[in-house]
């Protein structure tokens, strides 16, 4: 037996980036080159000079938005 959701739960919207997703696999089945970026982490490490770059601005107290 399956029970409805509630009220509550069916008010919920959608996460964002769930569209974002499915808008880059319509390019990609499109034949557009698609780089995926909106969600999860990349599988590569921080390249070296953004590395060094985020390490000066926090030496020099670049620590707000």
């Amino acid at each position: 037996m399956t029970q409805p959701y509630s009220a509550r739960s069916r008010a919920i919207e959608p996460f964002h980036v769930m569209a974002l997703l499915a808008r880059a696999n319509e390019l990609q089945a499109a034949g557009h080159d698609v780089i995926h970026l909106e969600i999860g982490e990349p599988d590569f490490t921080t390249a070296e000079p953004i590395i060094k770059a985020g390490q000066a601005a926090l030496a020099d107290g670049k620590t707000r938005y």
